[in-house]
């Protein structure tokens, strides 16, 4: 049986009524079933890295390569330094999501020039501290990502804007230029003279003369090259991550999926705060459905991360004004069930990913991608599938403005007579609109009021192509 079949089959046995699985919410609204939901557990930090990896992977593995080879190069040469082992953790996972801003907006149309175009070179960093700075375990991480290509200029590059953690990332800068001097194509070893010697040229002007030092020191051990060289590199590198095993409670895990939520959502001001519309919505149905506080802030995970899988979805196809033709249709098809692989083998989000990855399935099983029946959907994708299709009635898309309460109750309820949506969640919402409208449009300004700023900035670096602390 595919690894698929094995999840089908375990998940339709976790749903049965006579054997519940601990933790999932059993049976549907219009049942009035038991709702069960545990206290999430901690979530791994790396693994959550490891997933944001494995999407832009899909999009880019030739950035994703390098991210994780100047993860490598970043972190061996910190602990070369005998810097600290956080800061060397810290290091390794700048290094990680260096180049993240490149996955975010129209720059995603750029991949072929990220390294080459002036414009975004300049601004790519700045999107990337901008979509990390928020959540309080990257504040580092983000800090050192929005100053990675500041030239040393003996000094002056960083005389105005001083202080250690900006220094240190003139060693990601390194990192990634020397990865950037490897030639795939050639024996490795073969290449180290030059690759230092053009390193060592650049001391002082480009990079920190200790820094460089450090690193010619690393160069004469072949292991390093081996490694680097290595079709293994990235778990080399992961495990590194995991050595810290830092873990995130449900609070922090809510503040790193809205991370992930604006990686997708602000590719376009009409989409800006999708999620968080979803996200709202959903947290505020489950909690008139009784859930416990912690299940409320599950369901709220869910609802930002349930299009993460639309980062493989090519932008011209997702923000389309006109009808999409059927083999267009196909691929945006295929969203839910990249979220539901994003998601899987997350220790303590295996609830959580099937209320984000089956928000496109039906009551009548004529849904996708799996084509569940009514009965193995569990009662959080019925709020998220609710939720999706409430929120993107009420916002604002390039064809039309966003629907008044009227026709959008009229829409839902055609769902829920085709056997589309759950009768029990949407006459939940009918009877409760203005208070969850309220917390939809209260989730939504707070992240519209985010993109704002994070135009604002990008802005003002193409204009100024300086990097203002």
């Amino acid at each position: 049986m595919s690894a698929q079949g094995n999840f089908l089959a375990t998940y339709r046995a976790s749903v049965c009524e006579e054997d519940p699985q601990p933790g999932f919410v059993l049976g549907t609204a219009s049942r009035g079933l038991t709702i069960m939901v545990h206290k999430i557990q901690k979530v791994s930090l790396s693994d959550m890295i490891i997933c944001l990896t494995r999407v832009m992977e899909w999009i880019s593995p030739t950035i994703v390569s390098h991210q994780t080879r100047t993860a490598y190069i970043a972190h061996n040469i910190a602990k070369e330094l005998g810097l600290s082992l956080e800061l060397q953790y810290q290091l390794a996972l700048a290094g990680m999501l260096h180049d993240i801003g490149t996955f975010s907006l129209k720059e995603r149309t750029y991949f072929a020039d990220y390294d080459t175009d002036p414009e975004l070179i300049r601004i790519h960093a700045e999107l990337g501290y901008q979509l990390l700075k928020n959540f309080q375990p990257f504040e580092t991480v983000a800090k050192l990502i929005r100053n990675h290509h500041q030239r040393w200029e003996h000094g002056r590059g960083f005389t105005n804007n001083g202080g250690t953690v900006l220094l240190y990332s003139q060693i990601i800068l390194l990192a990634g230029m020397v990865d950037a001097a490897i030639c795939g194509e050639r024996e490795i070893l073969g290449q180290v003279p030059e690759i230092c010697a053009a390193v060592g040229k650049d001391a002082g002007a480009v990079f920190v003369p200790e820094y460089v030092e450090a690193f010619t020191r690393i160069a004469e051990r072949e292991y390093f090259w081996f490694n680097l060289d290595s079709t293994s590199l990235n778990e080399t590198v992961i495990d590194s991550l995991r050595h810290f095993n830092v873990e995130l409670d449900i609070s922090e895990m809510l503040d790193l999926s809205k991370v992930f939520s604006h990686l997708i959502d602000f590719q376009c001001h009409f989409t800006a705060s999708h999620s968080s519309g979803v996200a709202g919505t959903a947290g505020a149905l489950a909690n008139l459905y009784s859930f416990s506080e912690s299940g409320c802030q599950m369901m709220k995970v869910a609802g930002y991360l349930h299009d993460i899988g639309k980062l493989t979805i090519p932008p011209k196809i997702l923000n389309k004004q006109g009808k999409l033709t059927a083999e267009e249709f196909n691929i945006i098809k295929k969203h839910p069930f990249w979220t539901y692989r994003a998601l899987n083998n997350i220790r303590g989000l295996e609830e959580v990913n099937s209320w984000a990855s089956f928000h496109h399935e039906r009551i009548d099983s004529r849904g996708y991608p799996f084509r569940y029946k009514g009965p193995e959907l569990p009662l959080g994708s019925r709020i998220i599938a609710v939720a999706d299709v409430f929120t993107a009635l009420t916002e604002d898309r390039p064809y039309r403005k966003g629907m008044n309460s009227g026709d959008v109750q009229n829409l839902l309820q055609e769902m829920v007579q085709s056997r589309g949506l759950d009768n029990g969640v949407v006459t939940m919402l009918f009877n409760n609109y203005q208070r969850i409208d309220e917390s939809r449009l209260l989730e939504q300004s707070d992240s519209a009021r985010l993109y704002g700023k994070f135009y604002d900035s990008t802005k003002a670096r193409r204009r100024s192509g300086a990097h203002e602390q």
